[in-house]
């Protein structure tokens, strides 16, 4: 599994998320849920992610752990796609957001499933926190330009 991006400020974007997001009940309620349920998974999952990593080491070897690769690679994009797309909708059309926020906590939480069972050996330790902030995740891909000001990019 490809995690094509391995962003360097990733702690950075998150606290700039934070404190510049949305600050509505529904946000604080969705933001509470899935922190506090992705942190409970990260922690049941840890021994099954070292595990998986293993295994992926593995599968990198061989040609065909590559095309198993690359099955769960076109499954993960999927799951980001929904995951990015929640989170956009989220945070540019408000009144959706009493009609996002089941869907999308379920979302965040299947992706975070997902991103601590992948086997790749590659991955990003922090990556978990794209789902773990969900529905700020848009922001820590596409930051504002307010973000670039304050970050000196």
């Amino acid at each position: 599994m490809t995690w094509r991006w391995d962003v360097e400020d990733l702690d950075f974007r998150v606290t700039f998320a934070r404190i510049h997001g949305p600050t509505d009940f529904l946000t604080a309620l969705a933001r509470l849920v899935v922190s506090r349920v992705t942190w409970l998974l990260t922690l049941l999952l840890k021994p099954f992610d070292i595990v998986l990593r293993f295994i992926g080491k593995g599968l990198v070897a061989v040609v065909l752990g590559f095309m198993v690769l690359m099955i769960l690679d076109i499954l993960w994009l999927m799951v980001w796609g929904l995951l990015f797309g929640s989170s956009w909708l989220w945070l540019r059309y408000p009144l959706l957001r009493v009609v996002l926020i089941l869907p999308g906590v379920a979302v965040a939480i299947f992706a975070h499933i997902v991103i601590m069972l992948a086997p790749d050996p590659h991955k990003n330790a922090k990556y978990t926190s794209v789902s773990g902030e969900w529905p700020l995740t848009w922001r820590l891909w596409h930051p504002t330009e307010a973000y670039f000001d304050a970050h000196g990019g």
